[in-house]
C-alpha cells in the first residue's frame, strides 16, 4: 500500500482552503435553491479538481472517488479501477454547502484515505478558524499537531450533544421518521441539543471534547467516514445506532466516548422501538 507524507496531505488541503475562504468572504449569500446548487458545482468543484490533481501527481497508484451530490461514483475508469485495488480518497471539499452559499461559517473540508473499505487517514480542516483536525490509523487523532482525546463524560445525560441530517434528507422517509423520533427522547436527556456546523466538523467536536455526543441517521458516509476515524483515534466510538460497524453505506451513526456512547446507544434504540 502506498505511504503519504501526513504533512504534505495537510499543507496541500490547507492551500485549498486558503483558497475558499477567499472566495467565502468576498461572495454574497446565495438565495435560491436552483442558484445554490450552480454555484456549489462551481466553486466546490474547482476545489475537488485543484486537489485530485495535487494528490494525483504526488500519489498516482491512490484512485479518487467523489461523491456528486449523494451518487458516490468513480469519477471515470482509471480511478474506478485504482478504487477496485483497495486503494483511493474522499474528498468533500466543502461539507456545510448550504453554510458556505449563505456566508455562514460553519463550513468544513475533509480528505479521507480509504484503504480497502476501511478509512486509514482522514483530515478535516476549517478554513475559516484556521483548525485542522487529523488522525492516523493506530497513530492517534490531533488538531493543529496536538493530540486530542475526547471527553471524560460517562453519559450523555445533561451533556451538549449534536445532531443533522444528509443532504436531502427529506428524500428518505424513513431517516426522516427515525431523526424525529431519536430527537423526541434525547431532548428530556441533556443540557442541549445543537447542530454547530458541517457535520465532519461536528465529528472532529466530539473527538476533542467539545461536544459529547454526535447522532444522525441516514445515509452520508462521505461525510461522516473520516469523522468517525478521528473520534475512533480520539478514544471514542463511533459506531451505526445498532451497535455494528460504521462504514460507508451505514444509515445511521452515534459518536461519544465510551461510556456516552453507550447512554445513547440505549436511548436512542428506545426512540425506534416505540
Amino acid at each position: 500500500m502506498t505511504a503519504i507524507d501526513t504533512e504534505e496531505v495537510l499543507a496541500l488541503l490547507r492551500e485549498a482552503g486558503a483558497g475558499l475562504c477567499a472566495t467565502f468572504w468576498r461572495h454574497e449569500p446565495v438565495m435560491e435553491v436552483d442558484e445554490m446548487m450552480t454555484a456549489f458545482r462551481r466553486i466546490d468543484g474547482a476545489a475537488n479538481a485543484g486537489l485530485k490533481r495535487a494528490l494525483g501527481r504526488r500519489y498516482p497508484a491512490i484512485g479518487w472517488l467523489e461523491d456528486e451530490l449523494g451518487d458516490t461514483v468513480a469519477e471515470d475508469a482509471e480511478t474506478a479501477a485504482l478504487a477496485e485495488r483497495g486503494e483511493y480518497w474522499i474528498c468533500d471539499a466543502i461539507d456545510g454547502a448550504a453554510q458556505f452559499l449563505r456566508a455562514i461559517p460553519s463550513w468544513s473540508m475533509s480528505l479521507t484515505l480509504m484503504r480497502e473499505g476501511v478509512p486509514v487517514f482522514s483530515a478535516i480542516f476549517d478554513a475559516v478558524h484556521d483548525e485542522m483536525f487529523h488522525a492516523g490509523w493506530g497513530h492517534g487523532a490531533y488538531r493543529n499537531g496536538e493530540r486530542i482525546r475526547v471527553n471524560g463524560r460517562a453519559s450523555h445525560y445533561q451533556g451538549i450533544v449534536a445532531t443533522s441530517q444528509p443532504p436531502f434528507a427529506g428524500r428518505d422517509r424513513r431517516a426522516v421518521r427515525q431523526a424525529g423520533a431519536a430527537l423526541s427522547v434525547m431532548l428530556p436527556d441533556v443540557a442541549a441539543v445543537r447542530s454547530p456546523g458541517a457535520t465532519s466538523l461536528q465529528l472532529a467536536y466530539v473527538a476533542c471534547g467539545r461536544l459529547d455526543g454526535y447522532w444522525q441517521f441516514g445515509d452520508d458516509g462521505f461525510n461522516c467516514i473520516g469523522g468517525a476515524l478521528l473520534v475512533r483515534e480520539a478514544g471514542g466510538h463511533a459506531t451505526q445506532v445498532d451497535g455494528k460497524p460504521y462504514g460507508l453505506g451505514a444509515l445511521s451513526m452515534a459518536a461519544a466516548a465510551p461510556g456516552a456512547h453507550a447512554s445513547m446507544l440505549l436511548r436512542l434504540r428506545q426512540a425506534l422501538e416505540a
